[in-house]
């Protein structure tokens, strides 16, 4: 279904046409169909207002989305089922597999993983054709967030991982997110140890403010093999600190879709954020007039948006903008290819 509204389409004509190139790599992006997916209780849903927006999109929505976003692009996604703990992990990468096979999908693909899991699987995952693993930490077997990254991601799956040459997709835990010490030295030391991992950090580490940027991002500056997503990010300032830091070469352009189809806008106060959007979810309790909430587009165009102010602040062109939103995903995908 086409959701555009004439707002959105004047922001693509207008801010990003001279942006955007013709091919995209999306190198983050959900693939779930809702009977991958169990219940999910109210007390999970309050604690992450994620999965209340939404965890289902089927290869033929996704195809939908990019046709809506980008009417002028060839996306390519990386994409990989749902990762939370009510999912049928097994069934969602079945579904993701069968679609990398469809050429309309234009597609690669990652493994989630589960951590009681043998390397074995991941060996046999990646000779099926998955290009690299995406091990998430809600999936950890302890029932808390302050886990450590081999709580989630055992280091036999890193050697076996290692030794194919894949991908890493890594969303780091701790409620210190990219700043927290102990995450800065396990991902430091997981790149360290198993040089032939190519380490996709997911949010910018889940930098979404920029006290968070500031703790953390200087640690990478010198680690060139660590890559960094802007995927649900949509800080203008988190995105100018990342590109003057560890540079445009190693940002990628992701979506998160489906959850960035969402409209509004979200605001940063120290180092909390605070997502505004018309939809009738049980958080958003602070609803702007009706007047104001009409003019909201996607997420996705609100970090776009903020990607681009960042690059006219760093100086950047739209050179560098295809470079994020294509050439280093392509090539850290050709990459994996080859192995």
């Amino acid at each position: 279904m086409d959701t555009r509204t004439d707002r959105d389409q004047a922001i693509y004509r207008d801010e990003f046409s001279a942006w955007l190139p013709q091919r995209i790599v999306d190198i983050h992006v959900h693939v779930v169909l809702p009977e991958h997916c169990g219940p999910v209780s109210a007390e999970r849903l309050e604690a992450n207002w994620a999965m209340e927006v939404g965890i289902c999109q089927s290869w033929e929505q996704l195809r939908e989305n990019y046709r809506v976003l980008f009417p002028g692009q060839q996306v390519s996604p990386l994409a990989f089922t749902g990762v939370y703990r009510e999912m049928d992990t097994e069934r969602g990468n079945d579904y993701v597999l069968a679609g990398l096979g469809d050429g309309q999908n234009n597609a690669t693909g990652l493994f989630v993983t589960r951590p009681d899991w043998s390397a074995n699987r991941i060996t046999d995952a990646l000779a099926k054709g998955f290009v690299g693993i995406k091990p998430y930490p809600d999936l950890a077997l302890q029932e808390t967030q302050e886990v450590s990254i081999y709580d989630f991601l055992p280091r036999t799956h890193l050697a076996a991982l290692n030794e194919a040459g894949g991908i890493l997709m890594l969303h780091l835990p701790r409620a210190g997110r990219l700043g927290a010490p102990e995450n800065i030295t396990e991902v430091l030391e997981i790149a360290e140890k198993h040089p032939r991992v190519n380490l996709i950090v997911a949010h910018v580490g889940r930098a979404y403010c920029l006290p968070a940027a500031e703790h953390g991002l200087r640690h990478f500056a010198d680690a060139p093999r660590i890559y960094f997503d802007v995927s649900a990010n949509l800080n203008a300032d988190v995105f100018q600190l990342a590109l003057e830091t560890v540079g445009p070469d190693r940002l990628l352009f992701g979506s998160d879709l489906p959850i960035m189809m969402m409209r509004g806008y979200r605001e940063h106060v120290g180092e909390q954020y605070i997502n505004n959007t018309d939809g009738p979810y049980s958080w958003n309790v602070n609803r702007k007039s009706p007047e104001e909430e009409a003019t909201y587009t996607y997420y996705l165009y609100e970090g776009l948006r903020a990607l681009i102010e960042a690059l006219r602040r760093a100086g950047l062109d739209a050179a560098a903008m295809e470079r994020i939103m294509y050439a280093n995903g392509a090539r850290l995908l050709g990459e994996a290819a080859r192995r």
